[in-house]
Formats: structure tokens, sequence, C-alpha cells
């Protein structure tokens, strides 16, 4: 049988996933989280993060290159590595830079940290929802730069706080609406 006789999943009825599961895809990083009119301690965690893209497959029975998923993703976690997680549109916690510090405070907590050791981020809580949601957005971006969305339809970034306790976010991407 010649390859155009071989088997091609149908289109319509078909949808397929690629994951990429921690390995390199970990950061450590200290954080807290605001709960219930409350801020917890500043504590940190060994995060994992999982990947998958889920979509159709192209000529070449892909949806998205392994490789370039795995180091992009590696790349945002680094960012992250080493960290203390700040939330910079949490509505509960004041961060306000001066002095070559983040002074934050709120629900009776005060911290004070070096800007060097900080990463701010554009979320409202440093739960590993958010954390997922964050790394989703920064994934999606860097993939549509390269172009490596096209048979991508969903997104989906999982961070894991504690053993087996994971944080989930799904996110449409693509242009395939």
């Amino acid at each position: 049988m010649s390859r155009r006789d071989g088997l091609v999943p149908d289109k319509e009825t078909s949808s397929f996933s690629v994951s990429v599961n921690p390995g390199a895809l970990h950061f450590n990083a200290a954080h807290f989280i605001t709960v219930n009119d409350s801020c917890e301690n500043l504590h940190g965690h060994n995060f994992h993060v999982r990947v998958s893209a889920s979509g159709r497959s192209d000529g070449d029975a892909l949806v998205i290159d392994f490789v370039l998923l795995n180091r992009l993703a590696e790349q945002i976690c680094r960012q992250l590595h080493d960290k203390i997680l700040l939330p910079a549109t949490s509505g509960e916690m004041d961060i306000e830079e001066r002095d070559d510090c983040y002074h934050v405070q709120g629900h009776g907590k005060r911290f004070m940290f070096p800007v060097e050791n900080c990463c701010l981020l554009p979320v409202s809580n440093t739960t590993a929802e958010m954390l997922a949601w964050h790394i989703c957005n920064l994934l999606g971006e860097a993939l549509g730069r390269r172009n490596a969305l096209q048979n991508v339809h969903e997104l989906e970034v999982a961070v894991e706080e504690a053993d087996c306790q994971w944080g989930i976010v799904r996110q449409r991407v693509g242009t395939h609406g």
C-alpha cells in the first residue's frame, strides 16, 4: 500500500492532543495567597508544570512540535524559578516599589522584598490556577510569535503546587475560534 492509500483521520470527528509532563517543567518559588479576607504567610513550593495542546492533525500527522512546546514552557518556568511571586493586580494587597524593594501590605501583613528577587505577575492572586493562567498566556503568545498555533485549538496548563494538587486552565487559541 502506498502512503497515499494510508488511513487518514476524519478531521470532523477526530481531535488530537500532545502533552509535555514535568521533567524540565518545574520551578521553585515563594508566594502567599489571600483567601477569606486573610493573607497566608510567605512560603515556598517546588511547582511542577504540565502542558497540553489540542487541535487537528496537519498533513504530517502533527498538532504541534513537542520540542518547541517543551522548550518554550521551560523558558517560562525559568523566569519564575527562585523568585518571590507577587500578584500585581491584587485588590487585597498593596504593592509599591521604592528604594529597589517591593513593599507589600494587606490583611495585617507587611513584606519587603528586593526587586531582583521578585517576579511581579499580572494576576490577582498567586494561586496555582492563576499561575497556570499566566503561564498559558505567555506560552500562547510565544507560540503565536513562532506561527506554531495553526493546528492548535486549545492549550491546557496545569501547575502542581503540592503532591497531587493541580491548578488547571484551558484556553482557546489559534485562529479556529
